[in-house]
Parts: structure tokens; C-alpha cells; sequence
């Protein structure tokens, strides 16, 4: 989706784009492709001072709580792990309550989970309470709600989300206004009327409980900071090409290796697709970056054939400042994170509260409607405000690890306080590709 343009960078990036071209101009004439290469990776993070948006100026209420939750993060990556290894166990998820992490689980532990528990409580307090629902067995009704939407051909739901808790699902309707404003297009179009979530959920033959809410606004994809060089850093302002013409405009996600060592930029499936061309900046500081390389739209995650670095952009939407990636890390409830998107700049304050499979009723790159995203993270903006504008689709998501960022995933959706992101926990399953870290 095209977005409004963001601010131009200051005059002195710009100038420094063409400082670094003269600078490595001879050496890659002359020297072997492995040497560019190399030179690339080893892109240094920023020294520039921390703008008024970057993570060391946030609300220190929140930043005092993101550094306390850092702390339990090997723990979330060990629970998560064993339920990685088992995902048809009693794991239904993970949450930051009180003052440690709360694993709901159904029925008794498995000996190797147990064990996870154990060795995790040396981070800190580890409860173990009871889920009615595992995770799988709501994912699984999920999934039978989105199968049904698929073959009625329409529904005013727009959002699916699986509780931490195991308690069941909740789906969240289209708001009215906007629900009307669909069927009127659909019956313009000589097609059947939207069906409503009640005949829906009727027709799922759903067995775990169901609660339904109205949505305040319609959830959109963020599709719309400004002028880098590869190596590509996360938050960066990119345009998909095809033929000639700009597609959309978004954010650059996460410089990312796979099991073979192949570097890529990884973003939002929905801002391109095959035969798209990526291209970083805006206007006049337009450059290639690459061609889409792998798309997974059930999972709204994208490769780039491109070279990712292992930073990302900190700060306002004009930002130079970086901050190095030094880990990923799984989602768990009630954590805050940030977001660094090309139009809204860093974003912190941002608690997670769920998974949600979404389905849109318009429109991506191809201007394909009533698709279905799978295993999304619902945030909301801790203390109100926006959490997401368009442009900021694809961008980095990620908490605080010492002096650098851990990788939680990427920005997919989203209005008004809350914000919808693809966690690594699918992107490892489905590409097997992991943050370039420093």
C-alpha cells in the first residue's frame, strides 16, 4: 500500500553516501568479490549521539521494565524451545506476570519441560499454572475459522486471536461502519452478502469457547529511514519496483542468514512479489537492493536477495543512528517491545498480548483481498498513542539485549495503539533463517 512520503534525511548522510562510494570504488575494481563482501558485513554501528526517538530516551518507566524483562529472556527461549520440540504438548504460552514468567500449560509437564522450568528459575520466578486449551488445540480451531471464511467467500471478521492462557479464541468483527461500507461494495459487484460471525463460528464446529468483540478501527497493512548502502540495515525506507513503476513502500526488517550462510533482507510478503525489485531510499537516492528471492503470504514474511547487515535504524523517521543486533529472541505475553519503522521512527512501549491470524479486506501489493495471515503478534500501545503508521510494514520489532536490540520479529499491521508482528518463532520454521548479529 502506498504510503505519504517520510522527511528527507539530513544533508550529511546524504554527502556520506557519496564519501563511502568514492571510498570503496577502487577497492572493488580492484580487489576480489570476497573483499567487497567482507567489507559489506562489517558495516560499523552508528557513533552518531541518540536522537530524541532512539531507545535511550524513551519513557524510563518503560525502559526500566524492558531492562527488567531482558533478564528473563533466557528463560522465555528455553520454555519456548522445548515447546518448539513438542508443539502437540499441553504448551499454551508464556507470560511476564508479576515478577517473573507464568508457563500455562495443560495438564502435567512433560520430564523435558520440566526440566526447562528448573534449569529457567535460575533467571528467576518461574509459575506454572493450568491452561484449559493447549496452544495447538487452538490453533487448530483457528484454523478451522479461517478455512470457513474461505469457503463462504466473506465474513466481518477481521482478527483471530489465541489466548497465552489457553482459555480459547477471541474474534474481533470488522467495526460497523466499515463492514457496511463492504457490503456495499460486494452487492455493487453482484456478489453474495458479507456472512455475519456468528454464522461463521456456527458453521467451524469449533470445540474450545469463543469471544467475540467489534474492533474500534479496521486493522490495515502498513505498507508507505531514507538513504543507506549495503549492507541493508533494518528500519530502512524501501519501494517495490515492477516494470518501471513504484508498487508500495516499506520498511526494511532484519539482515538475516540461512543454514547455507546466504545473507538476505527480510520484510513483509505483502509489500512485494516475484518478478518486484527492491529499492532503498526515496526519489533522487533511489538504489537496487535486490529482487524478491522467497515469499510466504500465509506468514507475511519476504526475502530480499540482498545483503543484510546486523544493525538497524534508531530514532526518528530521519535518523543516522544505529544500534547493533546482538540476539533474537521468542514473543511471550505482557513483554514490551519497540518498533523502527521508515514512517513512524522508533516506537517502544508496545505490549504483547497474543497470536491472531488476520483476514484482510484490502489490499496488498497485487491487490489481492480476503486473505488470511497466520500466527500474527497482537500488541498495543502501553500508554495509548499510535503504535504503527503505513510505511512501517516489514520494519524491525525487537526488545533490549546491553547495548543492542534482540530480534522479535517484524511489523505487518496494524491502527491506531496497536500493532501486529510476525514473531521468529515462524520465521525460523519456515525459512530457517536467523538475525545477522554483532
Amino acid at each position: 500500500m502506498t504510503s505519504n512520503n517520510p522527511p528527507r534525511l539530513s544533508g550529511w548522510r546524504s554527502s556520506r553516501r557519496g564519501i563511502v562510494a568514492s571510498l570503496l570504488l577502487l577497492p572493488l575494481v580492484m580487489a576480489p568479490s570476497n573483499v567487497a563482501l567482507a567489507q559489506d558485513t562489517a558495516k560499523p554501528a552508528s557513533e552518531a549521539k541518540p536522537d530524541a526517538q532512539s531507545i535511550e530516551n524513551i519513557d524510563p518507566t518503560i525502559l526500566a521494565t524492558m531492562q527488567e524483562q531482558a533478564k528473563m529472556q533466557p528463560a522465555v527461549q528455553a520454555l519456548y524451545e522445548e515447546y518448539v520440540k513438542a508443539p502437540n504438548s499441553g504448551f499454551a504460552g508464556v507470560a511476564f506476570e508479576g515478577p517473573g514468567l507464568t508457563l500455562y500449560f495443560k495438564g502435567s509437564l512433560t520430564t523435558s519441560m520440566a526440566s526447562a522450568v528448573a534449569r529457567s528459575r535460575a533467571y528467576g520466578p518461574i509459575k506454572v499454572s493450568p491452561a484449559a486449551h493447549s496452544k495447538s488445540e487452538l490453533e487448530a480451531n483457528a484454523e478451522k475459522i479461517s478455512d470457513t471464511i474461505k469457503s463462504r467467500g466473506s465474513s466481518d471478521i477481521q482478527a483471530v486471536s489465541v489466548e497465552h492462557n489457553g482459555s480459547g479464541l477471541v474474534i474481533e468483527r470488522i467495526p460497523a461502519t466499515q463492514s457496511a461500507q463492504i457490503a456495499t461494495r460486494r452487492a455493487a459487484k453482484g456478489k453474495a452478502p458479507v456472512v455475519p460471525a456468528a454464522s461463521i463460528i456456527r458453521d467451524a464446529g469449533l470445540s474450545v469457547p469463543v469471544q467475540v468483540t467489534t474492533g474500534e478501527e479496521p486493522i490495515e497493512l502498513m505498507a508507505s529511514r531514507i538513504d543507506d548502502f549495503s549492507a541493508w540495515n533494518g528500519g530502512g525506507r524501501w519501494e517495490s519496483w515492477r516494470n518501471g513503476a513504484q508498487r508500495a513502500t516499506c520498511t526494511t526488517g532484519w539482515g538475516v542468514k540461512n543454514g547455507a550462510g546466504t545473507k538476505f533482507v527480510l520484510t513483509a510478503a505483502h509489500c512485494a512479489t516475484a518478478p518486484d525489485i527492491a529499492r532503498q531510499g526515496k526519489g533522487s537516492t533511489l538504489e537496487n537492493m535486490g529482487s524478491v528471492h522467497s515469499e510466504n503470504y500465509g506468514y507475511d514474511i519476504i526475502l530480499i536477495g540482498a545483503q543484510g547487515s546486523g544493525l538497524i535504524f534508531d530514532g526518528t523517521a530521519t535518523t543516522s543512528t544505529t544500534k547493533p543486533v546482538r540476539s533474537w529472541g521468542y514473543w511471550a505475553a505482557n513483554e514490551l517491545v519497540c518498533q523502527s519503522g521508515a514512517t513512524s521512527g522508533t516506537i517502544c512501549g508496545l505490549k504483547q498480548l497474543n497470536s491472531t491470524n488476520i483476514t484482510f479486506g484490502c489490499c496488498d501489493s497485487d491487490g489481492d483481498q480476503g486473505y488470511t495471515v497466520k500466527g500474527l503478534i497482537k500488541t498495543t500501545k502501553s500508554a495509548g498513542g499510535t503504535a504503527v503508521q503505513r510505511g512501517d510494514s516489514g520494519g524491525p520489532v525487537f526488545t533490549l539485549d546491553g547495548t543492542g536490540v534482540r530480534a522479535k520479529g517484524i511489523t505487518s499491521a496494524g491502527s491506531g495503539s496497536t500493532m501486529y508482528f510476525q514473531d521468529w518463532a515462524d520465521i525460523a520454521r519456515e525459512y530457517g533463517a536467523y538475525p545477522v548479529t554483532q
